[in-house]
């Protein structure tokens, strides 16, 4: 990019990168690589769960934040149990001046053991560096019983 992006540079990028985080979960399962999970995210970022009920009933603290490197070790426990897949992005927004995103998404989310499949859905907010390339934050608003199917098919 420029040194100075225009807003419609800065736009179709941080669109590009967002659409790239999402199919990240589905790429990475796919090809049965969790390095792929972080692909979009800049080194430092943190991720952030909500609403506190979720984090409450996998047994993490209300304010629980994930780095980069204990996320892929989470992403790579999945994938050897769940596969995602058909991710879709809907209601996109996006803030040029603020450098973030918003919108939510629906995964099949597919038992490897059984073949069930079940639709998860979320709500992201993405903060971006400064010519939205990167990720610097993600916050992830989850759907509650789909997040607990997902954990207790590894118990």
């Amino acid at each position: 990019m420029t040194a100075n992006p225009s807003p419609s540079d800065i736009r179709k990028s941080i669109k590009a990168t967002a659409e790239t985080f999402l199919a990240s979960f589905e790429d990475g399962s796919t090809q049965n690589d969790p390095a792929i999970i972080n692909r979009t995210l800049a080194p430092d970022c943190a991720r952030h769960i909500l609403p506190s009920s979720v984090s409450e009933a996998l047994g993490l603290p209300a304010d629980f934040s994930i780095d980069n490197a204990t996320f892929q070790g989470v992403f790579a426990k999945d994938i050897k149990v769940l596969k995602f897949r058909n991710g879709v992005i809907s209601n996109l927004v996006i803030d040029t001046e603020a450098r973030l995103a918003a919108f939510t998404s629906v995964f099949d989310v597919v038992v490897v053991s059984s073949g069930e499949t079940f639709p998860s859905e979320a709500s992201f907010t993405l903060y971006f560096n400064e010519d939205g390339s990167k990720i610097t934050k993600v916050i992830e608003f989850l759907e509650k019983d789909s997040t607990v199917k997902m954990a207790n098919v590894h118990k």
